[in-house]
């Protein structure tokens, strides 16, 4: 009789082992069909998904935000609280030398109150912009600054030349103010 039970106990521990496998497979195999199936007309596969991540950081006196600038290529944002020097650097993917450098002073739109400092945050968005001109197009990243004190957010950006990247030559110039507007609203101001 204890011969059986031990026969009984192992026999039921495998067809549960058994069963179980069975059932992980064939939800596993109806989950890869499924996935190719119930995709909408023009939606990629999750193999087929680039991820297009920012990121930013900052400190009491620095803050830095990545963003792309085309499809091929990202930008380094640089904010120095105490000068209010917005900068964007960016590295050429041919040949790993800067392949550009853009720059304006946050100061002269987000008014900073007298006696107080400065407390800035920036971060970056995705913009596709149509058009252009002369094989010039404003980046793919948009640029915002906010002053924490004040409530003013600014969003910049700057001309990109896709061409350039590929030639090898250096851009430089200014970023322009694309919009600026007060998203804090208190009373008396």
């Amino acid at each position: 009789m204890l011969r059986r039970r031990r026969f009984g106990s192992w026999g039921m521990l495998a067809a549960g082992l058994i069963i179980g496998l069975t059932i992980g497979t064939a939800a596993a195999v109806g989950v890869l069909v499924g996935q190719r199936s119930s995709l909408p007309a023009g939606m990629p596969s999750l193999a087929e998904l680039k991820l297009k991540a920012a990121a930013s950081h900052g400190s009491d006196t620095f803050a830095i935000a990545t963003g792309n600038v085309d499809e091929d290529v990202e930008g380094l944002f640089t904010l120095d609280f105490l000068t209010g020097d917005l900068q964007c650097f960016v590295i050429n993917p041919r040949n790993g030398a800067v392949g550009g450098w853009f720059k304006t002073n946050v100061a002269s739109v987000l008014s900073v109150e007298r006696g107080k400092k400065p407390a800035y945050l920036l971060t970056t968005g995705h913009i596709n912009v149509q058009g252009g001109y002369g094989g010039t197009r404003p980046a793919a990243s948009i640029c915002y600054v906010a002053d924490a004190n004040s409530g003013e957010v600014a969003a910049f950006s700057f001309p990109w030349a896709k061409a350039a990247t590929s030639a090898g030559v250096a851009q430089a110039t200014n970023m322009t103010l694309v919009k600026s507007w007060k998203a804090r609203n208190l009373p008396g101001q």
